[in-house]
């Protein structure tokens, strides 16, 4: 249970016409007797009845009667009063007697007592009459009249016994750490917006940096539903683009990626120009030569501030979607989160203990809180959030701390919507058989750098050198709006981008859709759309063909006889059967130019050689030819290829 915000003890105070809001949190041995002798109350009373607690006790121990309340609010993670088992102190002959009356339950004891008033007196009884008639319902029930007094109230909440809920008793020390986090909480639960800025030198404590935290964020943000915004303290240094030609202009802006180095490469030029009925051009790619990596969060050397707020456009007042800002919080700081050793040791033989994904010295942030309807500033600094982590709790069965848990996991995916899950469903499909042209998918890439902005795609298609952003703006209200329109403008020029939009949306994309791909869609985004609009938009196919060394390829040929068909698209770069057919009539016309016979393509053998197909040709007559009556079987035939030349092992039935 959340604490009262009425409850919870608080200062406000004003400097320079704003307010600011400040929780009363606990520090290192403050109250320490007060909080044992509360925790020491709680133990003796373990086994003991609800009705004979002292209520007034605890306000005396702590001094403070809204401490005290928040203070036993808390210690409800360690104990709880648990009303007793049925049938409670009925005999077992009595047990028996209820259960043969279909009673198991102080509701249905209730009920029947309900219908023998019914029954006898007209659903009505005088006081002079009661003690009569509950002697005659426990008559008729097989039951003593004292076991019915006691079990008509044992679910009642003065009859429960308390009952801890861990192993051990907490500590003073973390009963003050757990109330400073579920103080804070409780303001984050009233606020619009958070924001936190991470130092660069942040971790995530797997060895990642700044950008590794960030991505971490954006995930926990996407799965609690709440929206984010980020942006670098203060301006960004110029890029280094010198080894960028003076005669590509439209280059020398170059795309920066928020990740450390990866085997692909970024697509710095302009996304290509487009024209009503007419293909787009293939853009072609600038390739950063070794020695100058793309510009990372982690080099830049500036701090990240990461806003996060709700969709106030949908949710009215700022503060309904407090909670889910106060949940996702929590699981950046690790409240709650179960901090025990791991149990699988690391190489060295050491245990690995989980990090928050926000720690650290110089972590900064601040609330914007609504008090009684009014706005007020939140501080986040060290001293406030090392009070919130004087002890830790194992963790419990939250469904938002489960959530921090997956966001380590490698394999893990989490979308904002039905609509994302599907197109990743669907691509991925479309991935295994073998039908995306190469392409690949990966959900919540790198973050993009385009000057003081940041922006977080929702996917990145990537084949072979090429890496494709795709962005799917399916949630199209005005904020919504404003912001997605801004980072877009950002991009234009700069990033390989297709963004996906509802049909309903084409009057506001009206100034984007010369400058990007769209894939427009109405319930659900295809992903053959998808493909479609990729291989037509962003298919390099020209420059890869034109990239081949098509006379050092035939002498392979001419020496190997045939390549099989996996081999053959790798060699030729190609990923659908369009290019390959492009690429082997190329190569004819080289092999011709030459004075060569041209090799040829055959479906499920590969591209062979005329010389080759010529000795293939004299062993299949030389097979029929002795079997009887010139027939063989197509799977015989080609397992008789297969033992006469291991080469050709590999074949299908359809290739024979």
């Amino acid at each position: 249970m959340r604490l009262s915000l009425a409850d919870l003890k608080k200062s406000v105070t004003t400097r320079n016409g704003e307010r600011y809001l400040a929780p009363y949190l606990l520090r290192p041995r403050e109250r320490t007797e007060a909080l044992t002798a509360l925790i020491a109350l709680h133990e003796a009373w373990l086994d003991r009845r609800r009705r004979d607690f002292p209520l007034d006790r605890p306000a005396e121990l702590i001094g403070d009667y809204r401490l005290a309340r928040c203070l036993m609010l808390t210690l409800g993670e360690w104990y709880t009063w648990e009303a007793p088992q049925w049938p409670g102190a009925a005999t077992e002959t009595e047990a028996a007697a209820l259960t043969a009356h279909d009673i198991t339950s102080p509701g249905q004891l209730r009920l029947a007592l309900y219908d023998h008033v019914n029954r006898v007196a007209g659903g009505y009884l005088a006081a002079s009459e009661r003690e009569a008639h509950l002697d005659a319902c426990a008559g008729e029930l097989g039951i003593a009249r004292t076991t019915l007094d006691a079990l008509l109230t044992l679910d009642v909440e003065e009859c429960g016994t308390l009952r801890r809920l861990a192993e051990r008793a907490p500590s003073a020390r973390e009963l003050a750490g757990r109330y400073n986090q579920r103080a804070v909480e409780t303001l984050l639960a009233n606020a619009s917006v958070v924001e936190w800025t991470i130092p660069p030198e942040a971790s995530d404590g797997s060895g990642g940096g700044l950008g590794s935290v960030l991505k971490r964020i954006c995930f926990l943000a996407r799965r609690m539903g709440v929206l984010y915004d980020v942006a670098f303290d203060g301006p960004l240094p110029a890029p280094d683009i010198s080894y960028i030609p003076h005669s590509q202009p439209d280059q020398r802006q170059a795309l920066r990626v928020a990740e450390r180095a990866t085997p692909y490469l970024a697509d710095f030029s302009p996304p290509p120009a487009r024209a009503p009925g007419l293909q787009a051009r293939d853009p072609q790619p600038l390739r950063a030569p070794n020695g100058h990596p793309l510009t990372t969060v982690d080099s830049v050397g500036l701090p990240l501030v990461v806003t996060l707020y709700g969709p106030q456009e949908v949710m009215g007042a700022p503060n309904q979607y407090g909670e889910r800002l106060a949940r996702l919080c929590r699981a950046l700081l690790g409240y709650r989160r179960d901090l025990t050793p791991d149990p699988s040791p690391t190489e060295g033989g050491e245990r690995v203990t989980p990090q928050a994904a926000l720690a650290g010295a110089g972590l900064r942030g601040a609330a914007s809180v609504y008090l009684y309807g009014r706005p007020m500033t939140f501080p986040l600094d060290d001293r406030l959030l090392a009070l919130t982590r004087l002890a830790t709790l194992p963790e419990d069965a939250d469904a938002d701390d489960s959530a921090t848990g997956a966001s380590s996991g490698g394999d893990t995916v989490a979308f904002d919507s039905s609509l994302e899950r599907l197109l990743y469903a669907d691509f991925t499909a479309l991935e295994r058989a073998g039908e995306a042209a190469g392409w690949r998918i990966e959900r919540e890439p790198e973050p993009l750098l385009i000057g003081d902005t940041i922006m977080i795609p929702d996917f990145a298609l990537t084949r072979g050198a090429r890496r494709v952003y795709l962005e799917i703006a399916g949630y199209w209200r005005p904020g919504y709006r404003e912001r997605k329109a801004r980072k877009l403008n950002a991009l234009r020029g700069v990033a390989a981008l297709i963004v996906a939009a509802p049909d309903s949306a084409r009057a506001e994309f009206a100034g984007l859709d010369a400058d990007f791909p769209f894939v427009w869609y109405r319930n659900t985004v295809s992903a053959t759309a998808l493909l479609t609009t990729l291989e037509r938009a962003y298919n390099d196919f020209a420059a890869r063909l034109s990239a081949l060394d098509l006379p050092r390829i035939l002498t392979e040929i001419t020496l190997r006889g045939r390549i099989p068909p996996t081999e053959s698209m790798a060699l030729l770069h190609c990923y659908t059967r369009a290019e390959l057919a492009e690429a082997v009539q190329s190569l004819a016309q080289t092999a011709t130019a030459r004075d060569q016979a041209p090799p040829v393509w055959i479906d499920g053998v590969g591209v062979c050689s005329a010389q080759w197909c010529d000795a293939i040709s004299v062993q299949l007559l030389a097979l029929l030819r002795a079997a009887p009556d010139g027939r063989l079987p197509l799977a015989e035939l080609r397992q008789r290829l297969g033992d006469e030349g291991p080469r050709l092992g590999d074949l299908t039935e359809a290739a024979t």
